[in-house]
């Protein structure tokens, strides 16, 4: 194993409350490793995803001695990353940019601010996930199947399949009528028949679903579908 050759940019530093920043970019080969892995798949599997960086600047009574000091020049997390055969480049920023955050913290919108099945919705994807398979003349833009759920229940959802060629590729459900689920993207592979899949619904994140027997959650709907529209709110 060896170690990356390490270059990095100045180190922006500005008065006031901009945030900081500084380049860094690691060379490296197919022996750099981390753990097992090489550096850039470390990377590109997001190793570095919020890692923190530190530079200081050491001193030492005579050359080669041991330090006797160090000053802090910088230090900060990793914000974006850029990663291609040989380099790794980072853009590290101070942590002034957590200030960086939405104001108000609320947003008041008509649609529903929760994401489907995450804490705020309250549900659990698990109870709403179906077992199917698929059925003659499947395309991959057109997946026929037993599923038996009236037309539009799928919409905005997910289908995933666990058998076949297209095993473990997923894609948004654009369209849903009964025993069809049309994708938004095609699937790689044409599906044969007897692949199985699983499906889970999708919400288009308004009052009237979220109140509606599919889902039943409308204690956790978190839209104001009274506020009016931007250009009649004058």
């Amino acid at each position: 194993m060896t170690d990356p050759i390490i270059k990095r940019g100045p180190i922006r530093t500005v008065t006031g409350i901009e945030v900081d920043s500084l380049s860094l970019s690691l060379l490296v080969n197919s022996d750099v490793l981390v753990g097992n892995i090489p550096l850039a798949q470390f990377a590109r599997q997001g190793g570095f995803d919020g890692a923190r960086l530190s530079v200081s600047r050491s001193f030492a009574n005579v050359p080669g001695a041991p330090a006797c000091g160090s000053v802090n020049l910088f230090s900060g997390r990793v914000a974006e990353l850029t990663v291609s055969g040989t380099e790794v480049k980072m853009e590290v920023k101070s942590d002034l940019e957590l200030l960086n955050i939405q104001m108000p913290r609320n947003i008041y919108m008509a649609q529903c601010v929760h994401t489907l099945y995450d804490a705020g919705c309250g549900l659990g994807s698990g109870t709403y996930t179906v077992t199917g398979n698929t059925t003659a003349n499947s395309t991959t833009r057109q997946v026929n199947c037993n599923l038996a759920q009236a037309a539009g229940y799928f919409d905005l959802g997910v289908v995933t399949f666990t058998t076949g060629q297209n095993a473990g590729v997923e894609r948004t459900v654009k369209t849903h009528t009964t025993g069809v689920l049309v994708p938004t993207f095609p699937f790689p592979y044409t599906p044969a028949a007897g692949d199985l899949l699983t499906a889970r619904p999708g919400c288009d994140k308004q009052y009237a679903t979220c109140n509606s027997a599919k889902f039943s959650n409308a204690a956790n709907h978190r839209g104001f579908e009274f506020i009016p529209a931007p250009e009649l709110s004058y």
